[in-house]
């Protein structure tokens, strides 16, 4: 075996933080063997960190994979991304109410799949609620609306106020504006790992700003931390994947303290107002985009709702991270569903598994 360790900075723009995609720097670790090759690569995209480690029957073979694989993930970040004016989704979003604009196929695919997700949730996940983010104003500080500012808003929100005809689509409000963060990633890690595998990759493991996915085949299992919902640099949980995606949601990276209160990021579309802050939901899926949509939903249901719909869904499971007692004596229950029992392990005595 071979080992090869490189590290080399590219030039950066502007765009980290702001929501642009920027191959700041790359780390590449190579391991090779006679049977087959792993490159390791560590790059910034969507001003997150990208992790993605790529097998092939060799290393030229790897490392055009992996290239493959980030080219497919800034088409979904030129695509989706509501901070370029230049995306496609960008401009959906200042489309004049009345006129109409061709989409492309991968984003009308795109809305197909949130939608479905939209409905199957009821409407906990619903990514047209950028209106309610601009009243909330989660880009810029933090703000508590009236009640009678969350009625007026709603009406603007919902990809229900989207209209579609043979891929012409057009926007019945001029204050609708669809949010991709709550797709985006998922979107970007299902197309790189097609990309890759159609490469000529035979693996692919990548993690993209917390949320996994493994790809093609693997020989063995492999563990994966759950952070404490108000640490996410304290894993509490440790969960065992063969393959799919797990991603996590949790208020703990962006809260606001607005007067005397706290204003997490999640908003249920449903009813306008912040989802209630119990701890954290992490959801493994077969594939990343349903992983990311169903992580954001199932935490604006609830616990208890979240498990039960859950176990009436092929293909996805859950656990659910509930927090109680008190800064000075915190405790943690671990909820889950039936097919994550056999996964879980506790990490820390605080918590109960359940």
């Amino acid at each position: 075996m071979r080992v090869r360790l490189t590290q080399y900075a590219l030039l950066a723009a502007s765009a980290v933080g702001s929501g642009c995609a920027s191959w700041a720097t790359r780390n590449e670790v190579e391991w090779t063997s006679r049977a087959s090759a792993t490159v390791e690569r560590m790059v910034v995209s969507m001003a997150t960190n990208l992790h993605l480690q790529v097998t092939a029957p060799s290393r030229a073979e790897a490392m055009q994979a992996s290239e493959s694989g980030l080219q497919a993930i800034e088409a979904v970040n030129a695509r989706l991304s509501t901070w370029r004016p230049d995306s496609e989704l960008s401009q959906l979003n200042s489309l004049r109410v009345g006129s109409y604009m061709n989409l492309s196929g991968a984003l009308l695919e795109d809305l197909r799949k949130a939608r479905w997700w939209q409905r199957a949730t009821g409407g906990a996940f619903d990514p047209a609620v950028g209106a309610l983010v601009d009243l909330y104003q989660l880009r810029d500080g933090g703000h508590w609306p009236t009640d009678q500012e969350v009625w007026a808003c709603l009406p603007h929100c919902g990809l229900d106020q989207l209209q579609v005809v043979h891929g012409n689509t057009g926007r019945r409000s001029a204050k609708l504006r669809l949010e991709e963060g709550g797709f985006g990633k998922g979107a970007g890690l299902d197309a790189a790992a097609r990309a890759m595998l159609e490469a000529g990759a035979t693996a692919v493991v990548m993690d993209f700003g917390g949320q996994v996915l493994r790809a093609g085949q693997h020989d063995t299992p492999a563990d994966y931390d759950i952070a404490a919902p108000d640490d996410r640099l304290r894993g509490v949980v440790r969960v065992s994947v063969d393959s799919g995606s797990l991603a996590t949601t949790a208020n703990s990276e962006r809260r606001f303290q607005v007067g005397d209160r706290s204003l997490g990021h999640i908003l249920d579309p449903r009813t306008g107002r912040p989802a209630a802050d119990f701890g954290s939901v992490t959801v493994w899926a077969t594939d990343a985009f349903t992983a990311d949509c169903l992580s954001t939903g199932l935490f604006v249901m609830g616990p208890d709702v979240a498990l039960a719909w859950a176990e009436q869904h092929e293909g996805v499971e859950v656990l659910v991270l509930v927090a109680s007692g008190d800064a000075a004596k915190p405790q943690l229950t671990a909820r889950m569903t039936s097919g994550m029992r056999d996964r879980v392990t506790a990490l820390v005595p605080e918590i109960t598994l359940q």
